[in-house]
């Protein structure tokens, strides 16, 4: 096992950030920008109702944990994934692994974890760190969100560990088994991978609750609000503000996960000698912009309390623009993958268990 030690660093994301730093330490060369594309990270889910178990319906993400498990198969990195039945347990083989000097990823909820600033502390339980010592009683944690490195007790983990609700995280614990540098081609594979998987996703998803269809599906639903909330256009207000909130405190995932996978583009021209694929970073950029614009447009209308058709409209048919642009950019990020014809096998390994 490498006595390397863990190098904090801040990201973007929390799960990209993660994965990225657990693969530098065994001394694997790779980016946040290509663990999101290689992870296929980038997804947008909208479903029919209001609320899911008491939290917004919209994501702009993949499956919490699926992008450490898909980006490491695909690198040939072999890895471990644990779910336990109590804190005792996790905390016990958490102790052990630190003291062999393993940094080990958590899944854990925001609202627990006692070094976060009050004011960031809501009920998420799909936040990633890494642990990566312990020291006067304390875990050594590098949360990918905060500038430095942190400090947290026993209690508080054990907490945001075990937290109830939505992605209720089980204790889960993920970490890197085994890594051996790169054979030629694996990484340029691992790409063409992840492009195809995040390109068929969003272009073709059948139902209308995933991918562009969903960013359609929702601003039909957004120009709706002001009609269905008429005797509570306070509850308008609201729905539109968990939009924003998703995409721009949650997750990164709305014009964040857009920047990232222009950035992942960018990186992936040179590694695949492919020049076309910086056209499509520069497409995304742009796509990443209307995001940030249709955020700025809706604070605006939270701002002035306006519950109108005609705002909430306005608004709306920023939406449909982008699902419109999402579709033309993916379509044709997907045909241009497709006629490449260059992909290879994974050669990870998950091992996935529950104690």
């Amino acid at each position: 096992m490498s006595e390397r030690a863990f190098e904090h660093a801040l990201a973007a994301h929390c799960e990209t950030g993660v994965t990225a730093g657990l693969l530098r330490q065994r001394g694997l060369n790779i980016t946040e920008p290509l663990v999101l594309g290689i992870g296929s990270g980038l997804f947008f889910l909208q479903l029919p109702f209001d609320s899911f178990f008491g939290a917004p319906t919209t994501s702009f993400r993949s499956r919490p944990g699926s992008i450490f498990k898909k980006t490491c198969q695909r690198l040939g990195v072999s890895t471990r994934i644990a779910h336990y039945r109590s804190p005792l347990a996790a905390r016990d083989e958490l102790h052990a692994l630190v003291d062999r000097g393993v940094p080990v990823g958590l899944q854990t909820s925001v609202y627990f974890l006692d070094y976060m600033p009050r004011r960031f502390r809501f009920p998420f339980n799909a936040h990633n760190i890494v642990v990566h010592g312990r020291q006067d009683g304390r875990w050594l944690v590098s949360d990918p969100v905060l500038a430095d490195p942190v400090e947290c007790d026993d209690a508080s983990l054990d907490k945001a560990r075990f937290a109830a609700g939505l992605f209720a995280p089980r204790g889960r614990a993920y970490w890197v088994d085994q890594a051996r540098p790169f054979e030629p081609g694996v990484v340029q594979g691992a790409i063409r991978r992840g492009v195809l998987e995040t390109a068929y996703r969003m272009a073709y998803s059948p139902l209308p609750w995933f991918g562009w269809r969903a960013i359609a599906y929702l601003a039909r639903r957004v120009a709706s609000w002001p009609r269905r909330f008429v005797a509570r256009p306070d509850q308008a207000l609201v729905q539109l503000a968990n939009v924003v909130r998703m995409q721009e405190e949650i997750g990164t995932g709305g014009a964040g996960f857009r920047y990232l996978f222009s950035a992942f583009l960018q990186e992936a021209a040179p590694l695949l000698a492919d020049p076309r694929y910086q056209g499509f970073s520069e497409r995304f950029t742009t796509i990443g912009d209307q995001w940030r614009q249709f955020a700025g447009a809706s604070a605006r209308v939270f701002r002035s309390k306006q519950v109108s058709t005609e705002v909430f409209a306005e608004v709306a048919q920023s939406l449909h623009r982008i699902a419109l642009a999402e579709r033309e950019a993916f379509v044709e990020l997907n045909a241009w993958e497709k006629s490449r014809q260059a992909l290879v096998p994974s050669h990870g390994t998950v091992e996935e268990r529950h104690g």
